[in-house]
């Protein structure tokens, strides 16, 4: 008889999308209430991303390793409100983690929507809505840095948890954003 063999083992990046995929649906789905091709909820959708990612941004700034730290999208989704007339949010709720957070799962977290927010470039464009800025979701400087970052969390990984741990609480930090700004909350 054979002894049994260990499962294998997977990557990083796959055991933080299973941990945390409900909270990421849930922050999807909130967000869906919002028609991207309307400039209101357009506008609407640039200030929950500000006020969810200025602390988040903040955060990994004074507590991630450099190579941790994405390149900031503030400064992007900034510029889009200013060309469309719109403020800045005047609430900017800090984001905190606990000492032993591990920075990574963080940096997946904002790392990781560059890929929906060039789905939702691609949809602006074919859905002739053109006319609106997209300094934040065209921004190349973010989908750079998922290319180099993703190979580290493409290697395994003895243990995730910190990671799940940091990942799930940058996710209920957005949808808690959402939930505040969005008129049927993040249900």
């Amino acid at each position: 008889m054979m002894p049994d063999t260990p499962a294998p083992s997977s990557s990083l990046r796959t055991r933080l999308r299973d941990a945390t995929g409900d909270a990421h649906r849930q922050l999807d789905d909130a967000m869906a209430q919002l028609k991207l091709t309307n400039r209101r909820d357009y506008a609407l959708f640039l200030r929950i991303q500000y006020a969810a990612r200025i602390g988040v941004e903040a955060w990994l700034t004074r507590h991630a390793p450099s190579d941790l730290v994405p390149p900031p999208q503030c400064p992007a989704i900034a510029t889009d409100l200013a060309a469309m007339g719109e403020p800045l949010p005047l609430e900017q709720p800090r984001f905190d983690q606990p000492k032993d957070s591990d920075a990574l799962g963080v940096a997946w977290v904002l790392a990781g929507s560059s890929l929906g927010n060039r789905a939702m470039l691609a949809d602006l464009k074919k859905s002739g809505a053109g006319d609106l800025p997209t300094a934040f979701l065209g921004n190349a400087d973010m989908a750079a840095f998922w290319h180099d970052f993703r190979p580290r969390i493409d290697d395994y990984a003895d243990t995730a948890d910190g990671a799940i741990r940091s990942a799930h609480r940058t996710f209920a930090h957005f949808s808690a954003i959402a939930a505040a700004y969005l008129p049927n909350g993040a249900q």
